[in-house]
C-alpha cells in the first residue's frame, strides 16, 4: 500500500438524459475533478473536504472511498481523508458527481497500489451515486464519459454500453450556466413518463449519428417538464449552432459549435441570466496523477 493517491477525471454534458427511458448519452467536456486520497492504518472514520467549495458536502466522495475499500478487502482496516477540488459547477447538469465518483475511485485505488479496473471503480462510482441519492439512474452513462472521454450512449438500468458516438474532435462546446441549482435527489422519474417516446426517438437519432439533433430534441422535451427556459437554447441554435439544450436536469443549457460561430453563440448567450463557460470535448480517460 502506498497510502497516498491523486487522479483527475473529467466532467460530461448529457446528449440524452436517461430519466424517462432508462437509456441515455453523454459527451466529455473539459472541466475536470481532482482527487486525493490518505489511507491510515485502523479501523475508523473517513473524512472528507472540498476545496473548490468547502461548503459542499463530501457525503459521495467518502462513501466511494469506503466501497473501494470494502471491494479490495480493506473494511475496517484502512480509513482515511479524501479531498477533492473541481471547476465543474455543482448541482446544474455538468456531471459533477460522476466526476467526482470517479477521480476518488481512482485516487482510492492509487492509494491501495492497486491497478485499477475500469468496469469495477466506474461501478462502484455508480453505486455510490445511487446510494447517496444524487443520481436517479445511477447515471452510467455520465460516468462511462467522464471515466473514458468521447460520447457514449448506455443503457443505464443495465449499465451497458449500447453505442460509442463519433463527434469531430474540432467542435467547441458552450454552456450557460444559470445561478441557480436543481437538485438531482428532489426529483421523481415517474414526472418523465410523458416523454418517454420522445426520448425513444431522441436516442433512434443519436444511434444513427444525428447527435446535436438528439440533444436538441431531448434538451427541448425535458425542459417542457422541468420548467426550464428553452429559448437559451433556441437562440443558440439561431446563431448557428449545431445543437443546444438542458444538460441533465439543468439548468445549464449546452451548445455543440464550430469555431466560426462560437463568437455569435455566446452573444445569444449573454442575453440570458448566467455565467458562460467555453471548453471542449474531452477525449482523455480518467488518470492518476504521480
Amino acid at each position: 500500500m502506498k497510502g497516498n493517491g491523486q487522479a483527475v477525471a473529467h466532467g460530461a454534458a448529457s446528449i440524452l438524459n436517461a430519466f424517462a427511458t432508462g437509456k441515455g448519452g453523454a459527451i466529455g467536456v473539459d472541466l475536470w475533478t481532482w482527487a486525493r486520497v490518505s489511507l491510515k492504518d485502523g479501523e475508523g472514520e473517513t473524512s472528507g473536504f472540498v476545496s473548490s467549495n468547502p461548503q459542499e458536502s463530501s457525503k459521495l466522495a467518502i462513501r466511494v472511498v469506503e466501497k473501494v475499500l470494502e471491494h479490495y478487502g480493506y473494511e475496517r482496516k484502512l480509513h482515511g481523508e479524501v479531498v477533492t477540488s473541481s471547476n465543474i459547477p455543482t448541482a446544474v447538469g455538468l456531471k459533477s458527481s460522476s466526476a467526482a465518483a470517479n477521480a476518488v475511485a481512482l485516487a482510492t485505488a492509487s492509494a491501495l497500489d492497486r491497478e485499477p479496473n475500469d468496469d469495477v471503480l466506474v461501478e462502484i462510482g455508480v453505486e455510490a451515486s445511487l446510494e447517496c441519492g444524487v443520481s436517479l439512474t445511477g447515471a452510467y452513462d455520465d460516468s462511462f464519459a467522464s471515466w473514458h472521454g468521447g460520447a457514449v450512449l448506455t443503457d443505464n438500468d443495465r449499465r451497458k454500453v449500447e453505442k460509442v458516438l463519433k463527434v469531430p474532435e474540432d467542435i467547441r462546446i458552450i454552456i450557460l450556466v444559470p445561478p441557480r441549482q436543481t437538485l438531482t435527489g428532489s426529483l421523481d422519474r415517474r414526472r418523465f413518463v410523458p416523454i418517454k417516446r420522445i426520448s425513444e426517438l431522441a436516442y433512434d437519432e443519436a444511434r444513427n449519428g444525428h447527435v446535436w439533433d438528439a440533444l436538441t430534441l431531448n434538451g427541448l422535451a425535458f425542459s417542457a417538464v422541468l420548467g426550464e427556459d428553452p429559448r437559451p437554447a433556441i437562440s443558440a441554435i439561431e446563431a448557428g449552432a449545431l445543437g443546444a439544450g438542458l444538460s441533465g436536469k439543468g439548468p445549464a443549457v449546452v451548445a455543440a459549435v464550430e469555431e466560426k460561430v462560437a463568437k455569435k453563440v455566446r452573444q445569444a448567450f449573454e442575453k440570458f441570466d448566467g455565467r458562460i463557460i467555453e471548453t471542449e470535448p474531452n477525449y482523455s480517460r480518467a488518470c492518476v496523477e504521480t
